[in-house]
Parts: structure tokens; sequence; C-alpha cells
């Protein structure tokens, strides 16, 4: 597919306004994606008030958000700003591109009965994580191409990101088990990575890793006798020692319970509240080398300086062997 297509659908994003103008939008990207993956069957998409005509579901309402394979159709009936707490103060536009993250990953479930499952194939019996996992693949597939297409800001993808991170199952203990935010962020950046690879420019950004992306920042003054560089930089962090009580939607990103057809499940899943999720998600902060100390410094983080190759993400070190030649991580 070309750029161009994408961006046409990024401009009917800013354009649309209020439920018909969000109706109309997710029309224009449920035709993209089934022109971008190539399906032989085209789900049928269905709003709030519909009707639905397979796995348990007569009529689709808030907070319907699916794939039936047994009839072949996707829901979309999400009222975002009742299910995601950071989408309160967002504008529709913005909410938008949560609407396309969640419609990608509900043709993903579509795709991978199709096409197979990509890297989550593996295994004797399909898991519900997995399915998940290969959902969640596939919507970073599509959001790269979107990236690289320049239809897509980094500023949007990381924030659209964070809006998913807010949604889906990370119960620990339960057969619906959709896999921890870890697992789901490394699914999503390995699907990314078809599309985007290190030190491609994105606008003003460049993708230093899979799991973040960096712009250089004006110097200081006394940035040249230290040797310093600075950097407005993405990072994707998980606070493993804090769980969050929530009152979030469990299950909307995709039940996978709907893949299996089952009307209890399916509709169970998406009615469970309270859940306790891991906080993962990208944070904007600003890190400094030091190129004569080969150290560095992320700003608002719990840490003081030290040396390059304590990052373990891995960016400080490729900012020092593209901006500092003399610096050994």
């Amino acid at each position: 597919m070309k750029p161009a297509e994408a961006q046409a659908l990024e401009a009917l994003r800013l354009e649309s306004r209020g439920v018909e103008g969000r109706k109309r939008y997710l029309k224009a990207a449920h035709d993209l994606l089934h022109r971008y993956w190539g399906t032989k069957v085209k789900p049928e998409l269905l709003f709030a008030g519909d009707q639905a005509g397979g796995c348990g579901v007569k009529t689709v309402e808030h907070p319907m958000a699916f794939y039936c394979p047994t009839s072949q159709q996707i829901a979309m009936a999400l009222d975002l700003r009742k299910s995601v707490r950071s989408a309160k103060g967002l504008s529709e536009q913005e909410l938008l591109l949560l609407d396309l993250a969640v419609l990608a990953h509900e043709w993903g479930h579509h795709v991978n009965r199709e096409k197979g499952r990509g890297p989550f194939a593996g295994g004797m019996g399909l898991t519900v994580k997995q399915e998940e996992l290969a959902a969640d693949w596939r919507t970073g597939v599509l959001l790269g191409w979107l990236l690289s297409s320049g239809a897509l800001s980094v500023e949007r993808f990381t924030q659209t990101a964070n809006l998913m991170f807010e949604m889906g199952d990370y119960e620990r203990i339960s057969p619906q088990h959709h896999g921890y935010p870890k697992d789901r962020f490394q699914a999503l950046t390995k699907g990314l990575s078809t599309q985007i690879t290190a030190g491609q420019s994105l606008g003003d950004w460049t993708v230093d890793t899979a799991e973040t992306f960096s712009r250089p920042l004006p110097a200081q003054p006394e940035d040249a006798q230290l040797g310093a560089r600075r950097y407005e930089v993405q990072r994707f962090e998980i606070e493993r020692g804090q769980q969050i009580a929530t009152n979030l939607l469990g299950g909307l990103l995709g039940a996978a319970s709907c893949v299996w057809g089952s009307q209890d499940q399916c509709l169970g899943m998406a009615m469970q509240q309270g859940k306790g999720r891991a906080d993962g998600r990208y944070t904007q902060r600003q890190l400094t080398l030091w190129c004569h100390s080969a150290r560095f410094d992320v700003s608002a983080d719990d840490f003081d300086p030290q040396a390059i190759s304590r990052d373990g993400k891995g960016q400080a070190a490729v900012l020092a062997a593209r901006d500092c030649p003399i610096a050994k991580p």
C-alpha cells in the first residue's frame, strides 16, 4: 500500500467530529485494514445499536469491542471516555487514534485466523495469551506502517500506546490471561519493528531502539567544555513496584473468548471491572550524555548519573555511538 492512503486516513481523522464523524472515520479505517492485510473475507463492521449475528450477542452496545468469527463481524461500541481514565480531557481526534488501535487489534484476530499468528503461532495448543499477543503484534505492524508513512507522529503513537495499556486484562491467575504488560508491549514493538528500523528518522525524532526514540535539544553554554549532549527522549518503562487499583473494563482490548465464540465468557469478559495492572507507559524525559566521561542521566528517574553501559534500554549506548565517537559505553 502507498503512504498516500495512510495520509488520507489521517486527514480524515483531523476533520472528523461527533458520532457520525467517528463512524465515517472507522469505516474508512476498516476499508484500509482490509486492503492492507488482503484478507479473503472482509468482516462486517458494527456500531452501538446494530444487531449482531453470533457469539451470543444480539445487540451491540457499550462496552463491546470484539471480533466474532462465527458471524464474521467486528463490533466497535466502546465509549472511550467511560473506559479509559486518561481519555478524559483528550480531543475527539486524539481518541480516534485509540479507536483505530482497537479496530486494528480486532482485525488482528481476523487476520490471525486467515493468515496465521506470526511469531506467536508456537505451542501444542492455542491459548488466549497467544491469540491476544498475536493480535497485539498485528496492531504494532499497522501502527509501524502509519509511522513510517508519515501519517502518525511519534508523539501521537506513544500517547495512543499508553492509552492502549490502560485497556485489556492483566489478571495474573486466569484462564483468560492476556499476557503481562511487558508481554503485550513486546508483541506490539515486535510488530512495530517490522516497519521501522533503528536510525530511521520519523519527523524530527530518530528511532534508537525498539523501545526508544530521541531528538536533540539545543546545547547549553557549558556543554562544549563538559562534552555534554542533550536529548528529548521517549522510553517505555514499567513500574513493577506498584499495582494500580483501576475501575477499567477488563478485557476491552479484544476479548479472546469472543474468538472462541462462548457467549458467557465473551460478555463476562466485557463486563468485569476493578482489575489491577502494572503501570507500563512511554515517558517523555530529557537524557543528558557526557561524552568525556561516558556517563548519562535521565531526568525524573530514580538514578543518579551512571555509566552508559548501565542503561537497560540501550538508548544511551546508541546515542553515544552516534554522537560521541570518543566515548566507550
